[in-house]
């Protein structure tokens, strides 16, 4: 089926939910099996040392489960099903709805959430990409069902429009997520979570205001994530290229490398006062 077929699939509440919240998930876009098959797959590698894309050294006796089980670093750059899922013709069909414009595809992470492994802090994924105009997108696929108990998302709605917010430190962040900093909140606001099933995709833009919960169940959260631009964006951080068209060739022009710093937002009463700056890692986020 061509990418035009697919878009007619696409639900139009999962468009309508996305321009409103800044994201939306697609129910049960990829099968049971696809995601069983995934998810053993990519278990396997890290159990044996993460073929080289694990974030650090994989060590199965450490007291952390994260350090056990620590997640996978653009393997799309070697491995096959990694590449495959990050340019597939459903995500594509997807992103192209949602963005209004052809996606590239610049990376992929797995992360395993492994019981008692912590959540992530609440960030803004383009404080990373540094994508140029615009923002970026996140396909985030549920290789599990993902629910409070085992550390699902949890996003902050209607916080797609923000700019780069400056992030803050936080004491006693890293006894639940790791990391020491995050991004405040809104004014009146509060993340929610996404309750997903096994081959749910959860879409949201590199703007919206997000992290996950600590696992505190005896399941794994395991999901395989890719991130992407659109084709008229100039630049992007340096970590995130090499660059890829969704057919699966490499762009090798057209796209610069972004400057790793830039001003961000502090809130002053209703509105956004863009008087802080910030400066970011050649690293995933």
């Amino acid at each position: 089926m061509s990418t035009t077929e697919l878009l007619q699939n696409v639900d139009p509440e999962v468009v309508a939910a996305q321009a409103r919240d800044g994201f939306a998930i697609a129910r049960g876009l990829f099968s049971e099996e696809e995601c069983a098959r995934i998810a053993d797959y990519f278990t396997s590698m890290v159990e044996r040392g993460g073929d080289g894309w694990a974030e650090g050294e994989v060590d199965p006796n450490h007291p952390d489960p994260l350090k056990r089980y620590p997640r996978l670093l653009q393997p799309h750059r070697g491995d096959d099903v990694a590449f495959n899922f990050m340019i597939d013709p459903r995500i594509r069909a997807h992103l192209t709805a949602l963005m209004g414009a052809e996606p590239f595809a610049v990376q992929t992470m797995v992360y395993f959430k492994p019981p008692g492994g912590r959540g992530q802090n609440l960030h803004q994924d383009n404080m990373y990409l540094l994508v140029q105009p615009g923002t970026c997108m996140a396909a985030w696929l549920a290789l599990d069902d993902c629910d409070e108990e085992n550390g699902c998302m949890m996003l902050v709605p209607n916080t797609n429009g923000l700019p780069m917010i400056c992030q803050v430190d936080t004491p006693g962040l890293d006894e639940e997520q790791w990391g020491t900093i995050e991004t405040p909140l809104p004014p009146g606001t509060q993340p929610i979570p996404a309750l997903m099933k096994r081959g749910d995709v959860l879409f949201f833009n590199g703007s919206v205001i997000h992290g996950s919960f600590k696992n505190k169940s005896n399941r794994f959260r395991r999901t395989l994530i890719g991130h992407y631009i659109a084709a008229e964006t100039e630049q992007v951080a340096k970590y995130y290229f090499p660059v890829f068209r969704m057919d699966g060739s490499r762009l090798d022009d057209g796209i610069a490398a972004s400057e790793p710093s830039g001003p961000c937002g502090v809130y002053e009463a209703s509105e956004v006062a863009m008087s802080g700056h910030f400066k970011t890692w050649e690293a995933a986020h």
